[in-house]
This record gives C-alpha cells, sequence and structure tokens, in this order.
C-alpha cells in the first residue's frame, strides 16, 4: 500500500511550525542531486543490460546483476521518500530466476519495472531544474525583496529596477516588501506541498506497485497461508485419528481381554464379584466400539490408504438408507480435499437416515479440471434448511474454508439435493 504523507499542514498558522515544510524543500532540492548521481547510475546500468545479455557467458550474468541493481538504486529513492515525507511506497519487484541462463537474461530485459524505474529518472531530469528554479522563487526572492527599503535607502541613487518594475520611492519598497513578506508567510510553503505532491505521485507511479498489484499479492498470500492451515489441521486430525488407534484403543482392548479371562477363570464362584467383571467388561467393549467410531470420524486409514472410492463404499455399506454410490476422481485429489469430501458425504448420509424418511439415496463424487463436486440426493419429505441445522452449517463453513461453495435444494416433499463444489488444483 502506498501512502504519501502531506508535507505541509493545511493551517496556515502550522505552515511554519511544521518540519515538514523544510523536509519537502530538501526533497525537491535534492533531486537535482540525485539525478546527478542515481539517475547516471540506472542509465548506466540500463545500458549495461541491453548491450551484454547477448555476450553469452559473460554478459548474461551481468545483465541480470545490472537489472537488480537498477532495483537497488530505485530502493535508496524510496527511503529518502520514507525519511523526508513520510511517504511509504510497496518497491517494485525483481523477475524470479526461471532456472534458465538465457531465459533470465531476456527477462532482465524485457522487465516493465526495469523500465519504469528508468522512465522515473529520465522524468526527473527536467522536474529536478524546475524544482530549482522554483525554490529560489519560493524562498531566495522574497528574502531579498523584503530588504527592498532599506537597499534603496542606502544604496540606490534614485531608483531600483525589481524586473519590469521601477522603485524610485521608499513607499514603493516598503509595499513591495510587504507583499514579498506575505507571498514568502504564505505562497511559498505552498509552492513546496505542490512541488512535493508532484513528486510524490511521480514516485508512486512509477517507482510502487499499483494498489490493486498489492492487494492481488496480499490476497494470495492470505489464500497460501490459509490452505496451510487447513493442511496442518488435517494433519493434526490425522495424527488424532493414529494416536486414539494405536494407544487408548489397544489399552482399552487389552483391557477387555483382561477382564474377560477374569470372568472366565472366575466361573461360578463369587457371583457378586462375577456380575461386576461382567459390567466393566461390557463398559470396555463400549469404549472400544465409540472410539473406534470416533476415529473413523476423524479421519478414516481407508481414505489414506485406499482413497475416495473405497472410503464411501464402506459409509455407503453402514447407510440404514440404500445408496447408490458413483466416484471418479482421476487424477486423485489431495488428502485435504479428500478428507472434506468424504464428511461431506458422511454428514448429508447422517442427515438422511436421521431426517429425510427417504427409501433410498444417491451420492455423486466428480471431478471436472480442478473442481470437485460432490452431490447427494435423497427421496425424503425435503424441508432442509441450512440455517436451521448445525450440520449443515458446519458443511458449508468446512466447504467455504478451501474458497468452496455448498448448496442444498430441499423443497418440502420433494426430497434433497445437497450439492459442494471444492477446488482442487
Amino acid at each position: 500500500m502506498t501512502v504519501a504523507a502531506s508535507p505541509v499542514p493545511r493551517a496556515p498558522w502550522r505552515l511554519w511550525r511544521s518540519p515538514y515544510l523544510w523536509l519537502a524543500t530538501i526533497h525537491v532540492l535534492g533531486d537535482s542531486l540525485v539525478v546527478l548521481t542515481s539517475g547516471l547510475l540506472v542509465l548506466a546500468t540500463v545500458l549495461i543490460v541491453l548491450f551484454a545479455w547477448p555476450l553469452a557467458y559473460v554478459g548474461i550474468p551481468l545483465s541480470v546483476g545490472a537489472n537488480r541493481f537498477v532495483y537497488q538504486v530505485a530502493g535508496w529513492e524510496l527511503a529518502r521518500a520514507r525519511i523526508t515525507r513520510e511517504q511509504l511506497i510497496q518497491p517494485l519487484v525483481p523477475p524470479l530466476p526461471t532456472g534458465s541462463r538465457i531465459d533470465d537474461a531476456r527477462q532482465a530485459v524485457t522487465d516493465q519495472g526495469l523500465w519504469r524505474q528508468f522512465l522515473y529518472y529520465v522524468l526527473l531530469l527536467p522536474l529536478a531544474m524546475i524544482w530549482f528554479v522554483l525554490i529560489v522563487f519560493a524562498w531566495s526572492v522574497p528574502l531579498a525583496l523584503v530588504g527592498l527599503p532599506a537597499y534603496y535607502s542606502h544604496f540606490a541613487a534614485s531608483q531600483a529596477q525589481v524586473g519590469p518594475f521601477v522603485i524610485d520611492t521608499v513607499t514603493k519598497a516598503s509595499v513591495v516588501a510587504g507583499i514579498a513578506v506575505v507571498f514568502l508567510l504564505l505562497a511559498s510553503p505552498w509552492l513546496m506541498r505542490a512541488a512535493s505532491s508532484l513528486d510524490a505521485e511521480l514516485a508512486r507511479t512509477l517507482l510502487g506497485r499499483s494498489e490493486t498489484g498489492a492487494l492481488a499479492e496480499r490476497v494470495s498470500q492470505l489464500v497460501t497461508s490459509r490452505q496451510q492451515v487447513v493442511d496442518s489441521v488435517e494433519a493434526e486430525r490425522r495424527r488424532m485419528e493414529r494416536d486414539l488407534h494405536d494407544g487408548a484403543q489397544q489399552r482399552l482392548v487389552s483391557l477387555a481381554m483382561t477382564l474377560g479371562r477374569a470372568k472366565n477363570r472366575l466361573g461360578d464362584k463369587e457371583p457378586a464379584v462375577r456380575s461386576l467383571i461382567e459390567e466393566a467388561h461390557s463398559e470396555a467393549m463400549q469404549a472400544i466400539a465409540e472410539i473406534r467410531d470416533l476415529t473413523r470420524g476423524l479421519h478414516p486409514p481407508v481414505l489414506s490408504d485406499r482413497g475416495l472410492d473405497a472410503a464411501l463404499s464402506a459409509v455407503a455399506a453402514r447407510s440404514p438408507v440404500p445408496v447408490r454410490l458413483s466416484v471418479d476422481v482421476r487424477p486423485r485429489p489431495s488428502l485435504t480435499i479428500e478428507s472434506i469430501a468424504y464428511f461431506v458425504v458422511t454428514e448429508a448420509l447422517a442427515n438422511v437416515a436421521k431426517h429425510a424418511v427417504a427409501a433410498q439415496a444417491e451420492v455423486r463424487v466428480t471431478r471436472a479440471r480442478n473442481v470437485l463436486r460432490i452431490e447427494v440426493r435423497d427421496d425424503g419429505q425435503g424441508g432442509a434448511d441450512p440455517a436451521r441445522g448445525s450440520g449443515l452449517r458446519g458443511l458449508t463453513d468446512r466447504v467455504a474454508g478451501v474458497d468452496g461453495r455448498l448448496t442444498v435444494d430441499s423443497p418440502p416433499g420433494g426430497g434433497t439435493t445437497l450439492i459442494a463444489e471444492v477446488p482442487c488444483g
């Protein structure tokens, strides 16, 4: 994002108390020095970029390095703008290496950023001369005219010449001095403000990225970071599933086996103790079943091992409502996208079994280029509303987390159609 600070406050009584008045003057006065130093460096560097790259092994790295040097010089100019007028400009980004020396050199020559920065220094040359004349006119001339009465009364013989005007009385000299004071107090700071603003606009336009480009880059960074978060959450789900399956579940199985052996050894002795053992054994078996259901809900191993087709086949086989299943997702998407598709189908079929009063359901999962489409239909009573159902809201949020879209069409008495489209590029 580009921020151009106002070099001079607007209120007249604050003009002379503001450091930006002098910093703006220093900046535009410094343009002349920049043209004679950085401008000449950029000119020489651009010539190197143009004429060195055809020179095979010597010229190619030389042209690429020269391209990068122009960006470095432009960075100095942006730093100067940041110090003197608090103008923050997102710098242009040099072209990334392609892996091919010839392509890198060709890219260095055709780089738009290089030519934008070169144009900045070309345009700065006439502007620097204009700024120099403007500074002399804004500060030096009024100061000289303020002393005109003293000059006229002590040094002028009979008259003084001020441009086309002739000053032949002390009164006229005093009027000119008064005008010069007013000009110095009011007009000179605004002239510096105007010059600094134009100079800032030139730097923003040619040395900085556009607002649209900066926002697009930020959006791309946010999309990438969000995808990383989603992937890390899925990895954590798989880790939890492995820990439950290999840890707590195995311990409960061992406990259930131990209780079973204790019950068998006890036989018919101690009926009260046997009853307690049987109750503990039953609780252990129930806990094992619940953990299996939980781990299956977190991330079924078959999904990682064999993909969506096998995992959804197991879900359809367990469904109390008959399900027709069709899965065609070649090439196989990432584990994150597979997990989202799996949970969409699982939650949708669970809703069918609980609320739809359906005789049958149909699940179709297809991939068209970079979009995975999940479609779940039933012939039930309809009336499903994502705004009222926490399960459907959760699915909507989960699909939206990867830039997907979920729609539900469920007219009363007309069955329900749930469609989720998830990018999987």
